[in-house]
């Protein structure tokens, strides 16, 4: 397969979205008809992204291309349902010896929130032969949520999803374990100087009204902090011009062979960010240190953290590099 053709369909979809939100006709309907502002609305939102990593001899692009369709009320920006229709071709170079060169990432999302309760299904296909290369190259979840404290300052979500996926864990026949049940706990805190939530990871961010904020964000095996001056028109926090930061973080990114192995590439890298319009932002930094490994996805792998600390495992520090990203995300 032609490398270009992964690139060319990811940003099909994104031009597709932009010509689908200026074509969207609930908003010319809602302006004819006069529609109150509490009536809900839908539109479409386009996404795309580029990222490019250089490491030593290794490089790795990422091209990101998406439509999202949401439902809301316009005054609360409450997402009544959501749907999302993702592909991401991975493309890397110079990396670890029988790993191919080119991979995809496909992900279907669906959401849709009754009153207090939120049902979501998610569908991802990922690999060098996504789907037709097995049960490990895809993966199935349902999940459900209920909203059981949804104040001014503080919210609590409580719920579970159940996993379907081949993690490497077989019964005694030989027969693969699919199903697997998954907590979810989401809390989150709103204030005038501060926000800062939990579940998945942790964020929080400082001044989040004013234009000089500062912003933390963690994961399993990420960081990320920044500092930013916004502009905004008229003093209006949602009404941001431009944002500039600066920050330091820990990233990682990864692919997955279709029998189960994954390979990684993670760094720790100085960087800034400019933003306009909460539309498009570009981002470049460099990498102070650079690692690749690889090992096998299964019970005893999945909750490790990325130090490869197995001596079986291939691990090669390929130093220091840089990276740039862009992204463009319609949010409307």
């Amino acid at each position: 397969m032609n490398k270009c053709m992964p690139l060319f369909f990811s940003f099909v979809l994104f031009f597709t979205g932009v010509i689908s939100v200026y074509c969207d006709p609930a908003e010319h309907d809602n302006a004819d008809t006069g529609q109150n502002e509490l009536t809900p609305r839908t539109f479409f939102m386009p996404i795309a992204s580029y990222a490019f990593i250089s490491l030593g001899n290794i490089q790795a692009h990422n091209a990101v291309g998406g439509l999202a369709l949401y439902r809301f009320n316009p005054n609360e920006r409450d997402k009544l349902f959501s749907i999302s229709l993702i592909y991401t071709p991975h493309i890397l170079i110079d990396t670890a010896p029988d790993f191919p060169a080119l991979y995809h990432t496909a992900s279907l999302s669906i959401t849709q929130k009754i009153s207090r309760h939120t049902i979501s299904g998610t569908f991802i296909a990922m690999t060098d032969k996504p789907v037709y290369g097995g049960l490990r190259t895809f993966m199935g979840m349902a999940g459900y949520s209920y909203d059981l404290i949804n104040g001014t300052h503080f919210s609590m979500d409580l719920g579970a999803r159940l996993a379907v996926m081949d993690i490497g864990v077989t019964l005694d026949n030989g027969t693969p374990w699919l199903l697997w049940p998954i907590p979810s706990v989401r809390l989150a805190w709103n204030y005038e100087w501060i926000t800062f939530g939990l579940m998945p990871g942790a964020w929080a961010t400082i001044a989040p009204k004013f234009p000089v904020s500062l912003n933390f964000k963690t994961g399993s095996q990420t960081y990320d902090v920044s500092l930013w001056y916004r502009y905004f028109r008229n003093g209006n926090p949602s009404a941001e011009i431009m944002g500039i930061g600066i920050g330091v973080k820990k990233d990682l990114s990864t692919v997955i062979r279709s029998d189960g192995w994954k390979y990684d590439i993670y760094y720790d890298a100085l960087y800034g960010s400019v933003r306009l319009l909460r539309l498009f932002e570009i981002s470049g930094g460099w990498i102070f240190d650079g690692k690749e490994g690889y090992k096998e996805i299964n019970w005893e792998t999945l909750f490790e953290s990325v130090g490869y600390s197995d001596a079986s495992m291939y691990s090669g520090n390929t130093g220091k590099g840089f990276f740039v990203s862009i992204s463009v995300r319609a949010n409307l």
